[in-house]
Parts: C-alpha cells; structure tokens; sequence
C-alpha cells in the first residue's frame, strides 16, 4: 500500500497520466467528450486536478483512450531483475509494486504482475467499507475471478448480490454487468485476476 504522506501526489499523478495520454494519441477534449459522454469542461477541471473523479468516470475516460484503467499506475520504483534470472521470469517485490490509488476513493489496487504485456492481470485492493449506493457499475472484456483474503466484500453480477467472507472466491464473465464493494466495518483485502488484462 502507499504511504499515506503522498496520497494527493500520486491522486495527482493519475490524472495527469490522463492528459499525457490523451495528448500522445493526438485526442482532443471535444472527441474525449464525445466517447465518454462527459462534458469538455469536466474533462478538463480533471485534468487539471481540480474535479474529483469518481472509479466509473475514470473507467469512461480510460475506455475512451483505448487503454485499461491500471495504465495509469505510478511506479513504486524500479524493476529489479538478477542478471541470473530466466527472461521470462520476473519478480515483483512486495516494495516495487505498481499501485493505483483511486482519486477520492476508498480503494488502492496494487499489480502483482510486472506490466499489463503478459494475459494475467492480478491485482491485490484493499479497501474501506463503502454505504451502500457509492458503488459503480462496470462492463468489460473478459474474465475475472476474486478472493476474498480478508473481511467481507460484496459482489453484485447483473440482478444477483454474492456476499462473500474471507477464503471464499467469485468467477464471472466481466462482460456481465458487474459492481462490488465493502460492506463490513474493517478493511477487505481482496485479490483479483483478470485475463486478459482490460481493467
């Protein structure tokens, strides 16, 4: 998990990420606005830092780039590998881990693979409890599977509400309408797989 000392830089980060990343593929704000549905001002306060986006509006903006939202890690540090190590393996070390931190959210996602090149996406969220009705729906290609390493999460998949404890695990096409959220009164910590990686 970050340090708390540098939420707000790496909240920051995450939007400027944004804004480099639309500029490298030559979008303009109109054409944002027109792919995620939300408006040029809004697109650009967030941009700017100065509008608070929540899971789902960030989804909108990474769908509308073409890129999967972890795209927008910030980097725990560099990758380490031992020059005796295999190509082909790599090491993540618990202190080098990737970490997505949610602007003006309750969540943190770290990646425990190297990069988004390989067909897994393993992601390890911890999150708050979350009321009832905060939480966001999402759709996208896919597969996913959880399991729930700590507290209590819940798991809606289109019309059906999973409520699952610690060791229990889910599986769904992700392009089912999906949501989820932490509806105890401590910290869930969760771990995710996603193939191939589109989250």
């Amino acid at each position: 998990m970050p340090r708390r000392v540098g939420k707000q830089t790496e909240e920051f980060e995450i939007l400027r990420k944004i804004k480099q990343l639309r500029r490298e593929k030559g979008i303009s704000l109109r054409e944002m606005s027109r792919r995620t549905g939300l408006s040029e001002y809004y697109l650009s306060q967030v941009e700017r830092g100065r509008a608070n986006p929540s899971i789902g509006a960030i989804k909108r903006v990474t769908d509308g780039l073409g890129v999967p939202l972890m795209a927008l890690l910030t980097t725990g540090g560099k990758e380490n590998r031992s020059s005796g190590e295999v190509e082909e393996v790599r090491v993540v070390r618990a202190d080098k881990r990737k970490t997505l931190v949610y602007p003006g959210s309750l969540r943190t996602a770290s990646l425990l693979t190297p990069d988004l090149q390989g067909r897994l996406e393993v992601l390890l969220t911890v999150e708050k409890p979350e009321p009832e009705g905060n939480d966001e729906w999402y759709c996208h290609e896919g597969e996913e599977f959880g399991l729930i390493l700590e507290g209590r999460y819940e798991v809606t998949v289109e019309d059906r509400v999973y409520l699952l404890e610690e060791g229990d695990s889910i599986c769904f096409p992700s392009r089912l309408r999906h949501k989820m959220r932490n509806p105890g009164n401590r910290l869930s910590k969760t771990l995710w797989v996603i193939t191939p990686p589109s989250f």
